[in-house]
């Protein structure tokens, strides 16, 4: 009988790293779980806000891989046990539709304009202002 293979679902891995040489290790530990890259690490050297675990500098990495839903919680774990790894996520990539895609290109000024109350403008009720004399007058009359 042929074995069923199971599904594999997309997923993005953002990590720090100490050096730049660990991201080759991080890459190892998602592959022992499984994982497929469908992309090379990008990987940038960066300055922290903070320091985590008494580092100030670290490189930033990340890349899209596949894997099953029920090993990428025991990655997690793995990836925070990992002594070369300062901070790991992996979420689910976020997709957005071609036509959110193309919308979201357009100026403000080009968007067309929504109609936000639904009363015409003509039947609208009408401010009236009044001068400070006239304001300070109508004080005088409640006041009395």
């Amino acid at each position: 009988m042929e074995e069923t293979e199971k599904v594999k679902k997309e997923y993005e891995i953002g990590v720090l790293v100490r050096k730049e040489d660990d991201v080759a290790e991080v890459r190892c530990v998602v592959e022992q779980h499984g994982g497929v890259f469908s992309s090379e690490f990008q990987a940038k050297k960066i300055a922290l806000a903070y320091p985590i675990k008494h580092e100030e500098e670290a490189v930033f990495a990340f890349s899209r891989f596949a894997a099953e839903s029920t090993e990428v919680k025991q990655l997690e774990f793995d990836l925070e046990n990992v002594s070369i790894v300062l901070r790991s996520l992996i979420t689910i990539p976020f997709k957005i539709s071609h036509r959110e895609a193309v919308g979201a290109g357009k100026k403000r000024s080009q968007m067309p304009l929504r109609q936000t109350s639904s009363v015409p403008p003509s039947s609208a009720s009408v401010v009236h202002t009044l001068s400070n004399e006239a304001l300070e007058k109508k004080i005088e009359e409640m006041l009395k």
